[in-house]
């Protein structure tokens, strides 16, 4: 796990080590673009007009002092909520920079016309003449040069004022919040005001209406003569007489018809003919009761009479008209009683149809006094609301003219604006900064954009991830002191690594010689065919250096010229065109007689010859196979120098005779896609490509090998001077 975090750790140093090598790469890049962009703002900043700014602070209350007490104000100045707070503080800041205040600015400081206020006093008198004559809005300028600026969790603001000159900007903040300070004021007292004669107009209408009111009212009663009692009182008297005349009709009624009860009991014995002693009235009758008990004491008498005289005695008869007498007496009493009882009940029904018809009347009148409460509750009710409103109005217009009159104000000025000594426009130091860091980002943003559209192999990741072939090293630049270094500078390129066997580039190579020996031990590449996808990519250098190391290891090396459309072996070892392969093909030489022995030991050079007007037939004929093979059992390894693959086809042809194919590609220069179309024509083909050697890359420069210097260069401790490569 250890080992892991470690190995991610190393990742991620070679990626940040990546990047600083794009950097690096790509330091002038980033050095012009941050040096154009910090030039190019400083110079524009110092051109820049200098603005000068001054603020002035203000407290905004809520609410104005209630000077009058209860009075309620008529303009609210203020709000209740913490959102109505939020909105209403708002709307001052936007009132701050209103179009209203900034006309009051421009009249309080005079500004119309004002030449150093437009700026133009230091212009030509011409010049300043066509700036007047053209339509100047002051106020839209004023409201550009001031800014509200509130103080986070207080009622304070700054009133800020800019101008190029710091005397203005001074003047303008302190004229600013006078302007609003004095427009909150007359606009409380114009709505004030505004809202008093309103109010008094709408009095006058409202007591109009009030008498007019009161008159309809008065003319009703007059009409229902109503002015003696009130209607009230009326109603009242009403209720009581419907009142007493249910009750007493109440009463009536149940007397009526207890009467009509016994009247009937007395209808029915009467029937029956029964006795009449049995009814309560009679029975109550104490005349009666007497009658009655005289009655029974005469009959107690004429039946003891009657025992002992006969019917004619004289005492007898007398005593028995005292009996018819009484007996006449009660029935006369009794009939009296009856007709009594008769009266009273007639004279009950009598009442009860009077109270009836008297309650009858009452409740009309009732209903007449409701219909005429209505009408006149109506009509009470518009004087009510007339009048009542009227006094509102009253009250309210009294309170607001008062109000009117007040000089309160719940604006109020905290400090002065004081003139400021430095401008706050352009802020050189702040521009300066942001252009050195926008032009560091941007110069490494270009960098990082330009190594994007670098599309040239440089490194062995390029060569394993664009081209998928082994790569097996890479060729320094080789570095020549043209002071010390005499003589033909192509062969002292080509013969570097005998005259400085301790190189960066003798070591590079001999690790191209050493990959290639371990690529296939058991089965090793005896014939080498050097190549590239195109001219000027340093091969032959590459195919010499590379024999010659193999020579230095104890092999017997041969160079063969096979670019026979330009040849260049023969000049790097001084041989004499005048045979060469392309004779020995036609059979016009033998290879030994071709062959030349170079002062580097172990490395044979067969030249070219002359230059063949049919170049890739040669490659086709029985001759050349022959040889190649002839070659190959003579020598440990034959390394054949072919002309680029993206040329001609020769390279195709030849490739199928070899053992492997190796590719050089000039590092930082070579884009990768005419790269890869060679490598798919060689493996179409069917040719062994045993790998890619990267040639003339500066260690030195840092610039495109800044690994491969720390690896070989700086190890070495080479200082050589770049010589390009051929």
């Amino acid at each position: 796990m250890r080992d892991e975090n470690q190995t991610e750790v190393q990742e991620a140093q070679i990626d940040l080590r990546d990047y600083w090598r794009v950097v690096i790469k790509r330091r002038w890049t980033v050095v012009a673009f941050f040096v154009i962009a910090v030039t190019m703002v400083t110079i524009f900043t110092l051109r820049q007009t200098k603005i000068y700014e001054a603020r002035a602070s203000v407290i905004i209350e809520p609410y104005a002092p209630q000077v009058l007490g209860n009075v309620r104000e008529v303009y609210n100045m203020g709000a209740g909520s913490y959102w109505s707070n939020k909105e209403y503080y708002e709307t001052q800041y936007n009132v701050f920079t209103s179009r209203t205040v900034a006309q009051k600015v421009v009249q309080l400081l005079r500004l119309e016309g004002n030449k150093e206020f437009l700026g133009i006093d230091t212009l030509p008198p011409e010049d300043q003449k066509l700036v007047l004559e053209e339509p100047i809005d002051y106020p839209k300028m004023v409201r550009g040069m001031l800014e509200v600026e509130p103080v986070k969790d207080s009622r304070t603001a700054y009133i800020k004022a800019r101008h190029r000159y710091p005397q203005w900007t001074q003047r303008l903040a302190n004229a600013a919040v006078n302007a609003y300070i004095d427009y909150n004021r007359q606009t409380r007292q114009k709505v004030t005001r505004d809202a008093a004669g309103w109010l008094g107009t709408q009095a006058n209408e409202l007591k109009g209406l009030m008498n007019e009111s009161e008159n309809k009212l008065l003319q009703f009663k007059e009409e229902k003569k109503m002015l003696s009692v009130s209607l009230e009182d009326r109603q009242n008297i009403t209720s009581q007489r419907l009142m007493d005349l249910n009750q007493t009709l109440n009463r009536v009624q149940a007397e009526r018809i207890a009467l009509e009860s016994k009247r009937k009991q007395i209808l029915d014995i009467q029937a029956a003919r029964l006795p009449l002693d049995t009814i309560d009235k009679v029975i109550g009758n104490k005349l009666i009761q007497q009658l009655k008990e005289d009655y029974i004491s005469l009959r107690k008498q004429q039946a003891e009479l009657g025992s002992r005289y006969l019917p004619e005695h004289p005492k007898f008869k007398v005593v028995q008209k005292k009996v018819k007498l009484i007996r006449w007496s009660i029935d006369l009493e009794i009939d009296n009683v009856l007709t009594g009882m008769e009266a009273e009940y007639k004279a009950k029904l009598q009442s009860e149809r009077s109270l009836q018809k008297e309650l009858t009347k009452v409740k009309a009148e009732a209903q007449d006094i409701n219909k005429k409460e209505i009408a006149y509750n109506r009509l009470k009710r518009v004087a009510d609301n007339y009048s009542s409103l009227y006094k509102l109005v009253l009250k309210r217009q009294e309170e607001a003219t008062l109000a009117a009159h007040q000089e309160t104000n719940n604006i109020y000025k905290l400090d002065s604006a004081m003139e400021p000594k430095f401008p706050v426009y352009p802020r050189v130091n702040l521009n300066i900064l942001l252009a050195a860091v926008v032009g560091l980002l941007g110069g490494i943003g270009l960098a990082f954009f330009l190594e994007y559209l670098d599309n040239t192999i440089k490194s062995q990741e390029d060569v394993e991830r664009y081209l998928q072939i082994p790569f097996l090293g890479i060729v320094p630049s080789i570095k020549l002191d043209l002071h010390r270094d005499e003589g033909d500078t192509v062969m002292l390129r080509d013969h570097y690594l005998v005259s400085y066997p301790k190189s960066s580039v003798a070591e590079c190579c001999r690790t191209v010689r050493t990959n290639l020996l371990f690529m296939s031990p058991e089965n090793p590449a005896r014939r080498l065919l050097i190549t590239s996808a195109g001219p000027q990519e340093g091969k032959s250098t590459v195919a010499i250096n590379l024999g010659i190391a193999m020579a230095q290891s104890g092999s017997k090396v041969l160079l063969v010229d096979t670019d026979m459309r330009r040849p260049r072996l023969h000049k790097a070892f001084g041989i004499q065109r005048g045979t060469g392969l392309t004779t020995a093909i036609l059979g016009e030489a033998e290879m030994e007689e071709i062959i030349h022995s170079s002062d580097v030991p172990g490395l044979d050079i067969a030249p070219c010859g002359p230059i063949p007007p049919n170049p890739t037939e040669l490659f086709h004929t029985q001759r050349f196979q022959r040889i190649v093979e002839e070659l190959s059992d003579t020598y440990d390894r034959v390394l054949f120098d072919s002309p680029p693959v993206a040329m001609v086809a020769d390279p195709l042809i030849l490739s199928s005779m070899m053992d492997g194919v190796v590719m050089v590609i000039k590092g930082a220069s070579t884009s990768r896609d005419p790269i890869r179309r060679a490598v798919r024509q060689l493996k179409g083909v069917n040719a062994r490509i045993l790998g890619a050697v990267v040639n003339d890359l500066d260690l030195e420069s840092r610039e495109y090998g800044y690994y491969y210097y720390r690896q070989y260069g700086y190890y070495y401790g080479e200082k050589e001077r770049d010589v390009t490569t051929g």
